[in-house]
């Protein structure tokens, strides 16, 4: 063991034991050296600003780090988010979050802070969130400002929230065998969870309007156009990858020539819900459903390298965006699942409106992110 290793160790272990001190032999035994260079060691880091504190005829103790001061209410306001949630994560606080969603709209959020997390793509805080009354993810960089309130939030278990949201976790290979790279298992694992984790928010949704509830011309509004516009998404990212013509999974419905053609946006989303108008809900979350088991399984059985290069972002109006990851196109905050997600989220806050002097169910789908 070189010195370098040794002091860390040496430090290791007495971290270990504080508030409890060592002996110098007992350290010597662990570490493998003489007591003769523990002492040394010892010397040298307390002249280096360790605090090490020698008890006479018990050993040596590290005295634990004392815990931060509290940060108060304007406090948090006026330093680094990361240190208010933090502080909110450590006292178990509310925080309330000035928050941008993927499509450019702010909210404002009381959210029982539980923990923070590091995704592929990003730090995370992981929270409840009172106003949608369940547990979700807050991208850190999409935080504006954050204030630590008086209340203090519920006991939730992290992990079963980090369960709910379906947060990667590293996954070993299902059989023996080859491994590809560390970056594209992790990677293929994120798209994966948060693929089913969408799926299980679709299965949901549809549940709730067969069950009775209100709410059902809607989702079939909105179902019709993330089938058409998923199916676009993925068939075009996947062309993307693997440079061959784009394949359009699911059930297409017949459209009118001019639909392939360029067109404004609404005029397209028009066609859509035309087309789409004759279909059942049930059969609208079967279209969509299969191209998400599509996407689901080429992203299972794809080229470990594809999830390790950059490629072209293709978007529905324009020239390609920046290069990003496979994964970031697929599962990321302009990708097909964040564009469901985005939708679902409305539909409980200001459901889609009928078009003016329309027929009842003729939808239109406005202020969606691809319009962007």
């Amino acid at each position: 063991m070189n010195r370098v290793d040794r002091l860390l160790a040496l430090v290791a272990e007495l971290r270990a034991a504080s508030p409890e001190p060592l002996e110098p032999g007992a350290l010597a035994g662990r570490l493998g050296v003489s007591e003769r260079t523990v002492r040394r060691d010892l010397e040298l880091l307390t002249h280096g600003g360790l605090p090490v504190r020698t008890e006479k005829g018990r050993g040596h103790v590290l005295p634990a780090d004392p815990p931060p001061p509290a940060l108060s209410e304007v406090a948090s306001l006026m330093g680094p988010v990361h240190d208010t949630l933090a502080e909110a994560v450590r006292t178990r606080r509310i925080v309330r979050l000035a928050y941008t969603d993927q499509a450019g709209a702010r909210s404002f959020r009381d959210v029982e802070a539980h923990g923070l997390v590091v995704a592929p793509y990003g730090e995370y805080l992981v929270g409840w969130c009172r106003m949608r009354d369940g547990p979700r993810m807050f991208r850190l960089d999409r935080i504006g400002a954050a204030f630590l309130s008086g209340g203090g939030a519920e006991v939730r278990d992290l992990d079963d929230l980090l369960a709910a949201l379906r947060v990667p976790m590293p996954r070993p290979p299902a059989e023996p065998g080859p491994r590809g790279p560390a970056g594209a298992a992790r990677a293929r694992a994120w798209t994966l969870d948060r693929l089913e984790f969408v799926r299980s928010r679709l299965r949901e949704a549809t549940a709730e309007v067969r069950g009775g509830q209100e709410g059902a011309a809607a989702l079939r509004g909105v179902l019709g156009h993330l089938a058409e516009w998923t199916r676009w998404q993925l068939a075009a990212i996947r062309a993307a990858a693997t440079d061959r013509t784009p394949v359009l999974e699911g059930r297409r419905p017949p459209f009118p020539p001019e639909f392939d053609r360029e067109l404004p946006y609404d005029a397209r989303e028009r066609m859509i819900q035309d087309a789409m108008a004759l279909r059942s809900l049930g059969e609208l979350a079967r279209d969509l459903r299969e191209v998400l088991e599509a996407a689901g399984h080429w992203a299972a059985d794809c080229d470990d390298a594809l999830w390790e290069r950059e490629l072209p972002d293709p978007r529905p109006f324009g020239p390609p965006g920046p290069p990003r990851p496979l994964a970031d196109l697929l599962a990321g905050w302009r990708g097909p699942l964040a564009h469901i997600e985005w939708h679902l989220d409305r539909l409980t806050d200001e459901p889609p409106q009928p078009a003016p002097e329309d027929d009842e169910d003729a939808w239109v789908i406005d202020r969606c992110p691809l319009q962007a």
